[in-house]
C-alpha cells in the first residue's frame, strides 16, 4: 500500500467568483466526503503536483492534514477535474476512508510478460480492461494488480475472476466472466484472385510482319 501525506486548508467561501480567485492564488478547490460528512477544502496547486505524479498509475491512501488541527482523514482521490483547453486542475474529490472499515476502490492493471501468442504464433493481445473494482481493508489496498500474460495463447483470455488476487482484497462490482485480456490471431488478408478476360473479349495481340 502506498501513503501519501496531503496538507489541505479549509475553504470558508464556495461559489464561481471565489473558485476563481483561488485558482489564481495557486489554489485547488476541493471537497471531502463520506462517514465524517462533507468539507470544502483548499489543496496548494503545486503540492498536488508532486502528489499526482507519485502516484500516477497507482491506487494509493492519502492522509489529510488540515491547517485547523482537526484530525487527520485518510482519503482516496474519486475524481481531478481538468480545465478542456489549458489542462490545469480546477477541482478535486476525495472520497473518506475510515480506518478499520473495509473501504471500496479501483485499481490499476499493470500487464507483465510477453505472450506466446503474440511471440511464437503470430497473435495480438487486446486488452479489455485496465482496472478493477476492489473491496478491502485500507491496510490492504494494493498500489495496482499485477496480470502476467506470458502463457496466454491465441485463442485464450484472461478473466476477471482468473486474476490473482492479493490477500484480503476481492473483486467488488465487477463479473467473473468479463474478459480482461485476450490473444487474437491476426487476420491474413489473401491477395485478390487475377480477373479473367470478359467473354468474347480477346487478348490483343501483336501485328505480324508483312509478306515479302
Amino acid at each position: 500500500m502506498k501513503q501519501i501525506n496531503l496538507n489541505v486548508a479549509n475553504r470558508e467561501t464556495v461559489g464561481g467568483s471565489s473558485a476563481n480567485r483561488y485558482r489564481k492564488e495557486g489554489k485547488i478547490p476541493a471537497v471531502i466526503y463520506g462517514e465524517s460528512g462533507c468539507k470544502n477544502l483548499l489543496v496548494d496547486a503545486k503540492e498536488f503536483s508532486v502528489v499526482a505524479k507519485a502516484i500516477l498509475g497507482k491506487a494509493a491512501l492519502l492522509e489529510m492534514h488540515f491547517d485547523d488541527g482537526t484530525e487527520s482523514r485518510y482519503a482516496i482521490l474519486k475524481e481531478v477535474v481538468r480545465n478542456p483547453l489549458k489542462d490545469n486542475v480546477e477541482h478535486i474529490d476525495f472520497k473518506e476512508v475510515v480506518r478499520g472499515k473495509p473501504m471500496d476502490a479501483v485499481i490499476p492493471l499493470h500487464f507483465e510478460g510477453e505472450s506466446e501468442g503474440v511471440k511464437n504464433e503470430n497473435g495480438v493481445l487486446e486488452i479489455n480492461l485496465h482496472e478493477v473494482p476492489v473491496r478491502c481493508r485500507p491496510r490492504d489496498l494494493p498500489e495496482f494488480i499485477s496480470v502476467d500474460v506470458s502463457k496466454l495463447h491465441v485463442g485464450e483470455s484472461i478473466t476477471v475472476s482468473g486474476l490473482a488476487m492479493p490477500e484480503g482484497v476481492e473483486i467488488h462490482g465487477a463479473h467473473g466472466d468479463s474478459p480482461v485480456v485476450s490473444c487474437s490471431a491476426v487476420a491474413v488478408e489473401e491477395a485478390p484472385a487475377a480477373e479473367a478476360p470478359a467473354e468474347g473479349e480477346a487478348a490483343t495481340a501483336a501485328p505480324a510482319p508483312a509478306a515479302q
